[in-house]
């Protein structure tokens, strides 16, 4: 069977929630795991191949050199309407540490070490996965764009609840699953996006941002693209 996988990434400290997706019977196996540098991408489930494509809700770069935020960022709608602008920022940095801290450093090591390929970057002719950032919300905008999202601080339930259903009627399922988390949807929409980056062969149509790239000096990625269908 093919796979590809989402991830609503948690922190260094705290679990990322994962939704391993068979694209072709449409069905999620969730799981969890604790991202590190040295193990920056989840491990696959027993009998589960490796993915091909690996969608990340977490920022991969920091903006370009003089700027605050980054054009994805902006054109995504996202939360972390600001980023620090190098490591030793990063390091005193509040709002959202630990979510920009996790993506920047998977991001980091998965190119540094050749681990899989990366939008906008050369590519690795001997990985045989694609890693890119994405974003749930966005996901949702281009999926369902005429659904008035509930806020997940004031409606987690009914965020959860109506997801779900629609991704149900999107055709995909989760066998065993009766009440979801946000977590747990936030990486199925992940995973969503993965499977319309499998389907189409390239960068689906809603991908926004510039493409990234490697500030060695610094030992991270600028900017970056924001996947979803």
């Amino acid at each position: 069977m093919s796979c590809v996988c989402g991830v609503d990434t948690g922190s260094f400290r705290t679990p990322s929630h994962v939704a391993w997706c068979n694209p072709d019977k449409k069905y999620f196996y969730l799981d969890q795991y604790i991202p590190s540098a040295g193990i920056p991408l989840p491990v696959p489930p027993p009998h589960w191949p490796e993915p091909a494509y690996i969608g990340i809700d977490a920022p991969q770069g920091l903006p370009l050199k003089g700027e605050k935020m980054r054009l994805a960022d902006r054109e995504a709608g996202v939360p972390t309407k600001t980023l620090p602008r190098d490591r030793e920022e990063l390091a005193g940095w509040k709002l959202y540490k630990g979510l920009i801290e996790a993506g920047v450093e998977i991001f980091w090591s998965v190119y540094r070490n050749g681990m899989a390929d990366i939008p906008g970057l050369e590519s690795n002719r001997a990985a045989g996965t694609t890693v890119f950032e994405t974003y749930p919300r966005y996901v949702i905008k281009r999926l369902w764009p005429e659904l008035k999202i509930p806020s997940k601080s004031k409606e987690p339930f009914l965020y959860s609840t109506e997801v779900y259903r629609l991704i149900r009627q999107y055709g995909f399922n989760c066998p065993g699953l009766l009440r979801p988390s946000i977590d747990q949807v936030d990486s199925m929409l992940c995973a969503l996006a993965a499977y319309s980056f499998q389907t189409s062969g390239e960068l689906p149509s809603g991908t926004v941002g510039r493409p990234p790239f490697a500030d060695k000096r610094a030992s991270v990625l600028r900017e970056g693209l924001i996947v979803a269908p």
